[in-house]
C-alpha cells in the first residue's frame, strides 16, 4: 500500500537525524518519513567503547552495521582498491567514526564564497545541536541534543600525552584550548562526541532525546531508498523496498542525506547524473574530495612506569584494571579515543595550517595491532588537491568510485612535509626547543627521547622522499571525512536544492564544495539541521 508524505528524508546519519528533526520541529504540520536501509537493532557493545574503534569491523556482531564500498585499483596508491567503510544503521556512520567535534575553520567557509555560508551564519546552528561539557559561551551551546565533551582529566594529563604536548611545544607548535572556535591552530586536547564514557548515539540524541519522538515524524527502517522518481520536472516519489516488498512513497519533498557516496549514486540511480534520463547533471558523483591519512607507530623500549593502552602482556593487568572501572563508573582509558592533536602548516608561509597529527596511546594502524608498548602519530592532510568520482553505470548496474588520493605532487609533498613532523616530534633534534628534555650532553631533545622511542612501523624507515612516496603510496587510507560529489554551486544550489528539479534537496557533507579541516559527521549535522528553513 503506498503511502503520502510531505517531506522524505533519506538516511539517518548525522545529517539526516538532524534534518529529519529540524523539519519535524519547523514543520509540526507537516508529515515526515525517516529513511533507513538498516536496522533499529541495538549496536554491540564494541561500537560504544571508544577505544575500540579500530576494531569495529573486525568483530562479528559489528558488520550487519557496516558497509564496505570498494574504490577501482589505483596507480598512485601502488595499485590497491581503497576500502570505505560507512555505517548502515540508526545513525550512519557515525556508529563507527571517530568521534571528534571538529567545525571548520572562518576561511574554511569563505572559500566557499557564499554569503549565505559563513562561519558567522553557521554558529548558531553549531551551538544549537551541542551540548558542550565546558557550558555555554560564545563559542559554544549548552543546551543541544550532541553531547561533546574533553577526554576525562586522568587520560589527558598521562604520561605520553603530556610528552605530546612538551614535544610539541618544543617544535614551536603553539598552544590552544579549543580547536572550534573560528581557527585551528596548535595543539590541545580533542573534544568528542562521547557522553558518560560512550559513543554518543546520534540517533537517539537527535530523534528520540528525552522526550517521545516527534508524532508527525515516521521511522522507516530496514527499507532501502531505490529510486527517486520525478514528473514535469518536480519530485513525486520516492520508490523503496522493505523485506523484499516494493512500493511508492508519495513525497512533496525530498531530503537525501546518504553521504558523500551513497548520496550521488542514489542521484544516478535516478536518472540525475550526467545524461541522467530525468536530467542531465555531470557534476553529480564529481569532485569527491578525500582527506588522506597514514599511520607512524612507535615502540617504546623503556616502557617501565609507561602506562599506554597497547595491548600487550606487560599492560594486561592494568588494562584489566581499567576495564573494571569502565565497567563501573564509564571512566579510564576506556573511556576515550583521540586525546591529543596537533594542527600544523606543510609550508611555513600558509596562512592556516593543512596537516593534523593525531596522538594514540596505542600502537595501531587500522585493524592491527601490535602486542607492544607503543604509541602512534596520524598524518591527515585537510586540503587536498587532488580529487576522485563517484560514479553508476545504470547499463551494467555497477558502481565506480575513485578516490583520486595522492594523484597530485602537491598532496604527496604535504604529507611527506606531515611525516617530518612526526620525525621533529619523536627524536632528538637541533631544532627542538626543549626546556625539560635534554640527552647526556645538553643537548636539546624530544620528550619521547627517554621512552627510548623507536619507529615500528615503517620498519624500514624514511630517509629520502622517494621512500616517504612510497610508503605513503603502499599505506595511505581515507581520514574518514569525505566532501564533494553534490557540490554546492554546481548540483544544489546556496539553498540545498538540486538544479532542475523542483521539491528535491541534497543536505549532507556531500554539497561541500572545498576541502576543509571539519569533521563530516560535525558539517554534516549542521547542514542537515539548516534544510529545514529551505523547505516551503
Amino acid at each position: 500500500m503506498n503511502k503520502a508524505y510531505d517531506i522524505i528524508v533519506i538516511g539517518s546519519g548525522a545529517a539526516g537525524c538532524a534534518a529529519a528533526r529540524a523539519c519535524a520541529l519547523h514543520h509540526p504540520a507537516a508529515s515526515i518519513a525517516l529513511i533507513e536501509q538498516g536496522s533499529r537493532t541495538a549496536v554491540p557493545w564494541v561500537m560504544r567503547v571508544p577505544l575500540m574503534q579500530p576494531y569495529i569491523a573486525s568483530v562479528r556482531k559489528a558488520r550487519p552495521f557496516l558497509q564496505t564500498l570498494s574504490c577501482v585499483a589505483e596507480a598512485n596508491l601502488a595499485g590497491r582498491s581503497l576500502p570505505f567503510t560507512l555505517g548502515r544503521g540508526l545513525g550512519g556512520s557515525w556508529l563507527c567514526n571517530d568521534m571528534k567535534y571538529m567545525r571548520g575553520t572562518r576561511k574554511d567557509y569563505e572559500r566557499w564564497a557564499d554569503a549565505s555560508w559563513t562561519y558567522d551564519t553557521l554558529l548558531p546552528v553549531f551551538k544549537s545541536l551541542e551540548a558542550n561539557s565546558r557550558g555555554g559561551s560564545r563559542d559554544h551551546g549548552e543546551d543541544g541534543p550532541l553531547r561533546v565533551t574533553d577526554a576525562q582529566r586522568s587520560n589527558i594529563d598521562s604520561g605520553m600525552n603530556v610528552r605530546f604536548f612538551e614535544a610539541c611545544e618544543a617544535a614551536g607548535v603553539p598552544a590552544t584550548n579549543d580547536f572550534n572556535t573560528g581557527q585551528v591552530d596548535g595543539f590541545s586536547a580533542m573534544q568528542s562526541y562521547i557522553d558518560g564514557g560512550a559513543r554518543v548515539q546520534a540517533f537517539d540524541a537527535l530523534i528520540e532525546g528525552t522526550q517521545p519522538r516527534a508524532p508527525n515524524l515516521d521511522l522507516l527502517d530496514e527499507t532501502c531508498a531505490e529510486r527517486i522518481h520525478c514528473r514535469a520536472g518536480r519530485v513525486c516519489d520516492v520508490e523503496v523496498s522493505h523485506r523484499g516488498d516494493k512500493r511508492l512513497l508519495e513525497a512533496r519533498h525530498v531530503v537525501v542525506c546518504a553521504g558523500t557516496l551513497r548520496s550521488p549514486l542514489l542521484l544516478q540511480h535516478s536518472g540525475i547524473g550526467a545524461k541522467g534520463s530525468v536530467l542531465d547533471a555531470p557534476a553529480v558523483g564529481q569532485n569527491l574530495i578525500t582527506t588522506s591519512a597514514a599511520d607512524l607507530v612507535f615502540r617504546i623500549r623503556n616502557s617501565s612506569n609507561v602506562y599506554s593502552k597497547s595491548i600487550s602482556w606487560r599492560n594486561s593487568s592494568y588494562l584489566y584494571r581499567q576495564w573494571r572501572e569502565y565497567k563501573e563508573n564509564g571512566t579510564g582509558v576506556f573511556s576515550a579515543f583521540v586525546e591529543g592533536a596537533a594542527y600544523v602548516r606543510s609550508q611555513p608561509k600558509q596562512d592556516a595550517p593543512d596537516l593534523s597529527i593525531l596522538f594514540f596511546r596505542t600502537p595501531q594502524m587500522g585493524m592491527t595491532h601490535w602486542p607492544m608498548d607503543g604509541f602512534t602519530m596520524r598524518v591527515t592532510h585537510h586540503y587536498p588537491s587532488s580529487r576522485g568520482e563517484v560514479l553508476y553505470d545504470g547499463s551494467k548496474g555497477t558502481t565506480f568510485i575513485r578516490s583520486g588520493m595522492l594523484s597530485t605532487r602537491e598532496d604527496v609533498l604535504a604529507m611527506d612535509e606531515g611525516v617530518q613532523w612526526v620525525g621533529l616530534l619523536t627524536t632528538r633534534d637541533g631544532t627542538l626547543q626543549s626546556v625539560n628534555h635534554v640527552d647526556e650532553k645538553g643537548r636539546h631533545v624530544s620528550p619521547f627521547w627517554s621512552y627510548g622511542a623507536a619507529l615500528h612501523h615503517p620498519r624500514d624507515g624514511l630517509i629520502t622522499q622517494r621512500s616517504t612516496a612510497a610508503f605513503l603510496a603502499e599505506h595511505v587510507k581515507s581520514g574518514g571525512d569525505l566532501y564533494g560529489t553534490c557540490a554546492m554551486g554546481t548540483v544544489v544550489d546556496s539553498q540545498l536544492r538540486v538544479n532542475g528539479i523542483a521539491g528535491l534537496f541534497v543536505a549532507d557533507s556531500s554539497v561541500v564544495p572545498l576541502p576543509t579541516v571539519a569533521s563530516s559527521s560535525t558539517l554534516g549535522s549542521a547542514i542537515g539541521a539548516r534544510v529545514a528553513s529551505f523547505i516551503h
